[in-house]
């Protein structure tokens, strides 16, 4: 059946619209992914006096090579050779707005080394690149750590908030071994998950039309090991024992979706040998996405579920 003029005209706006799409779109979802995604360069939030500035001062610095970057790590020495905590900061934040928490575990005989993510403070790197980065990071830190002789420590353990949550449990993936025990604290399971959350909560569930396109981003960002990485698959296969702590009114990362704990039922049910402990932060005040750090018994508890844990 012949088109009439009529038909003809609809049919071009059609193919000139997909064509349209199919050319804007890959560059729409670049140029607003690396945006949000660009460097940072913000100030810590905690107040570096007393006996802050005195371990603040005692800090020796590292750096250490990721890509094409140099990024800046901060070892954080204790007489106590036992556990070594390598702490995984999150999204744009400085490693130095967890010095109450690194001062609580040094002050418990921990010894910590933490870093500068790519893009941010501190480290090289134009941009943060995408949310698969920190996983990127964190990996070449304790290979790093590892070429350190682990600074004479004799055991390993992670510590990752938001999204360094999400990188403390997928870096278990890369043969990491030689970590004891993983704490998390407000993570997201995947890096796809951690990029979902807030395009779905800006627009609603619309946000998975443009998946398909965000999926091959990260495929071309990291390749398929990378973005494909996620905490529920990392647990599966490590023997770490692992606490994974969320706040009951995180705003940001959602307790029923996306966060580690919200995977809790799959976790449980891979039947790991390592203790795997769940806990739900409601401390008014203290049950946020940050503002859980400022629970210094749940810190408590952390490092001891760390210190109860090693091979």
């Amino acid at each position: 059946m012949k088109l009439g003029r009529r038909g003809r005209i609809i049919l071009k706006v059609i193919v000139i619209f997909i064509i349209i799409n199919i050319i804007a779109c890959p560059i729409i979802t670049k140029v607003v992914y690396d945006s949000v995604f660009d460097r940072y360069d913000g100030v810590a939030t905690v107040e570096i006096t007393g006996d802050i500035k005195t371990l603040y001062d005692s800090r020796v610095k590292h750096e250490f090579v990721v890509g094409d970057n140099k990024l800046s790590g901060y070892f954080y020495d204790s007489s106590d050779k036992d556990i070594l905590v390598v702490l995984a900061p999150g999204f744009n934040a400085s490693c130095d707005n967890y010095l109450n928490v690194i001062k609580q575990m040094h002050d418990a005989g921990l010894g910590v080394f933490t870093f500068d993510t790519t893009g941010s403070c501190t480290s090289e790197g134009r941009g943060a690149v995408g949310f698969q980065q920190e996983l990127v990071d964190l990996d070449k830190a304790l290979d790093y750590v590892n070429s350190q002789g682990d600074f004479g420590y004799e055991n390993i353990a992670l510590f990752g908030h938001s999204r360094g949550g999400y990188a403390a449990g997928s870096v278990m993936l890369f043969d990491h071994k030689d970590v004891d025990s993983i704490v998390t604290v407000g993570g997201i399971n995947s890096g796809m998950e951690g990029i979902m959350e807030p395009s779905v909560g800006a627009i609603g569930k619309a946000a998975y039309l443009n998946y398909p396109m965000l999926y091959l981003y990260q495929i071309i960002l990291f390749g398929k090991k990378v973005t494909d990485a996620d905490v529920v698959t990392a647990l599966s296969s490590s023997d770490a024992a692992v606490m994974v702590i969320h706040g009951a009114n995180d705003k940001k990362i959602s307790l029923e979706e996306y966060s580690i704990y919200s995977h809790r039922s799959e976790i449980e049910e891979l039947g790991r040998k390592a203790e795997t402990r769940f806990v739900l932060g409601d401390k008014a005040g203290m049950n946020g996405h940050t503002d859980i750090l400022d629970d210094t018994a749940l810190i408590d508890e952390a490092i001891s579920f760390i210190t109860q844990n090693v091979r």
